[in-house]
């Protein structure tokens, strides 16, 4: 049984499915550590389900599970719309005859030397994208054209004597500097790497052999020795959560756990072995559910969800798959969950709420939003993915994920044929989490859109932004959520939050005696918070610390449906009088012209005012330069950070800011 036919025979009820149950399960106000908490949806680990015995009846032998047809079935891929086929042709053809990026030691030592991971990443991810894309367009035209790349790019990575980053080298036992060959270390991107070529074998091993049988051998011993060898024999990768476990799991324990199996599945020749490091890569994922919020939101972010969430979602189809869905994995109740955190933090368009390291600003492959919303019956989920194709197509990974963009080419066809609808919440409550989300009208982008949350500070890939809120008018960003720049070796050192774009004070929070909030040694998690439909109250005194000496400071920010105004009210008593300062980050020029109202021009010749009391609160606006190319994608050239500065050092106060048109 393959992967799509899984899938298929457990969706027939799809069509009869309502509203997933994530907003009836979000949906009641209440209030965090108080009154009673949202229901909840308990997690299914896979020691419950999925055991030795269950594996030695029902898992297919090695060599017979094919998760997808091979290049020379092609009456399967010839399914393919034919505008796919012919991208996949053109951006191949447009490949041919130029050189392979080369990955010279000098290039890998430039992390260690000053930092810099991208000038050897970009390389790295071409060589994996050309990979994969001469290997799709050789499924989909079937003429032998792209074997000879094929096998170029074949033998360039094995080469490799690292199949990951320089940024991740310090696994090894060497440390961080070039690699050392005789300690295969697996990073994300050295598992990712080994499930490729595992599909590379898989999907065109036969054609391979006929330009050298060495070819398909070469993959096979490579990925044992890099991938199998180690994850079976070690326990001591952080990743993996089986030994000396300091801290939660996160998006690493997903990700390479489902490239491992896979390649595990796919390559391993030893039955028993093959049983044995299935049941282990389960252990593995099943500590990473066991820390994921426990309201299914994605702590990382919406962009993290495509390589948290979503290769947990890949494990489980392929366990059904290669179990001819004897359990029925993809159908957990949590796992819907999971995957329905993406519609709630939609905001429109292209733009999601955003906070940590993820960006405002998120491509999700339509495929995999179908695919989702497929296998675990969500036809809200299904019907957003099939949405977002028409707009972007068919949206192929630009770093040689081939076991995704298999999936995603193959699933077009279906997608397309399902007639989409955006996903624009009403409101929404991630309890665990402390996220909310409202809008003026449900399934319209008009009107303003507003999230807050109240996470701590030490999660994973996590800022000083405990209480940050953001708001949006007619779908676009008034108050944001900077990000994140493009990442270097200071990015996850002691140094992270001297970053500017981690620090509190350029997230929209007060600054009390111009102190900022702290980090993991302060009980940073807002405490109090109280939600509803419109909006959130919290209280933020415990993520400044002591130092800050704020005995109480209750924010309260809430969506009017009504006025058609977003209200921010701060109510606080400090230990002693301090001068008192509220943030708010726009990629929209202020106007402080006039007492008590900044002005803020946005799409549509339309303008969004902030109004507050000037005998109050004074503004300024600072202006800074963006010069991250990722920054400058989503905010333009600049950012402009308005404080509304106490006139005086105030021991306690009652402050009111309106957001209106």
């Amino acid at each position: 049984m393959n992967r799509r036919n899984a899938l298929t025979r457990g969706l027939g009820a799809l069509a009869l499915l309502g509203t997933p149950g994530l907003r009836a399960a979000a949906g009641p106000a209440g209030e965090q550590g108080g009154a009673a908490p949202a229901p909840r949806v308990p997690k299914r680990y896979l020691r419950a389900v999925v055991d030795e015995a269950l594996l030695r009846r029902r898992l297919l032998p090695p060599g017979a599970w094919h998760p997808y047809p091979r290049a020379g079935d092609r009456a399967a891929w010839a399914q393919v719309p034919a505008d796919v086929a012919a991208a996949l042709i053109a951006r191949a053809d447009a490949w041919l005859g130029t050189e392979w990026p080369q990955l010279p030691a000098s290039l890998f030592l430039e992390f260690a030397e000053t930092g810099n991971r991208t000038h050897y990443e970009q390389r790295y991810f071409e060589r994996r994208s050309r990979l994969a894309g001469f290997v799709l367009a050789e499924c989909v035209q079937g003429q032998g054209r792209y074997l000879h790349a094929i096998a170029d790019g074949v033998w360039h990575v094995c080469e490799e004597t690292f199949w990951g980053l320089p940024a991740h080298s310090g696994m090894q036992k060497r440390g961080v500097g070039l690699p050392d060959a005789d300690e295969p270390v697996i990073d994300l991107f050295a598992a990712e790497t080994g499930v490729t070529l595992a599909y590379v074998h898989e999907l065109v091993g036969e054609q391979l052999r006929a330009v050298s049988p060495l070819l398909p051998l070469r993959i096979a011993a490579e990925v044992k020795r890099r991938i199998l060898d180690p994850g079976f024999t070690r326990d001591d990768f952080k990743w993996m959560g089986l030994k000396d476990k300091k801290e939660p799991l996160n998006n690493w324990t997903s990700w390479i756990a489902s490239s491992w199996l896979e390649a595990n599945l796919l390559l391993e020749p030893d039955p028993a072995r093959r049983i044995a490091a299935t049941l282990k890569i389960c252990r593995c994922l099943d500590g990473f559910l066991e820390d994921y919020s426990d309201d299914g939101a994605c702590e990382e972010g919406p962009g993290y969800w495509t390589l948290s969430a979503g290769p947990y979602l890949d494990s489980l189809m392929a366990l059904d798959s290669a179990t001819g869905a004897a359990v029925n994995l993809t159908a957990d109740p949590f796992v819907r969950r999971m995957g329905h955190y993406v519609l709630d933090v939609h905001v429109a368009g292209d733009w999601y709420v955003n906070y940590g390291d993820a960006h405002a600003k998120v491509h999700h492959s339509p495929p995999l939003l179908y695919r989702f919303g497929r296998a675990t019956g969500d036809a809200d989920l299904a019907a957003f993915g099939a949405f977002r194709a028409p707009a972007r197509g068919i949206a192929l990974s630009d770093q040689g994920r081939l076991a995704r963009d298999v999936a995603d080419v193959l699933e077009v066809a279906r997608m397309r044929s399902t007639q989409g609808r955006d996903a624009l919440q009403r409101a929404s409550w991630y309890p665990a989490l402390g996220l909310m989300t409202a809008r003026a009208q449900g399934g319209s982008a008009q009107g303003f859109f507003l999230a807050a949350q109240a996470a701590s500070n030490a999660r994973s890939h996590g800022h000083h932004d405990s209480g940050s809120f953001i708001v949006f008018h007619d779908g676009q960003p008034v108050f944001v959520d900077p990000g994140v720049e493009a990442y270097t070796a200071k990015t996850f050192s002691k140094d992270r939050y001297t970053i500017w774009t981690m620090q509190s004070g350029w997230h929209n929070l007060p600054l009390v005696g111009g102190r900022m909030q702290v980090g993991r040694d302060a009980r940073d998690r807002a405490s109090r918070v109280r939600v509803d439909d419109m909006g959130m109250t919290m209280d933020l005194a415990t993520a400044y610390g002591p130092e800050a000496g704020i005995r109480t400071w209750e924010r309260r920010v809430a969506l009017d449906r009504a006025a058609g105004t977003v209200n921010l009210r701060e109510t606080f008593a400090l230990a002693r009088p301090a001068p008192v300062a509220l943030v708010f980050v726009t990629p929209r020029k202020p106007d402080a012209a006039q007492a008590g109202v900044v002005a803020l021009p946005v799409a549509g010749g339309r303008t969004v005012h902030l109004k507050f009391d000037p005998r109050a609160l004074r503004a300024d606006v600072e202006r800074l330069a963006l010069d991250d190319a990722g920054l400058k994608h989503e905010w333009g050239d600049a950012l402009y950070r308005i404080r509304l500065a106490s006139a005086q050092p105030l021991g306690s106060g009652d402050l009111n800011v309106a957001i209106a048109t």
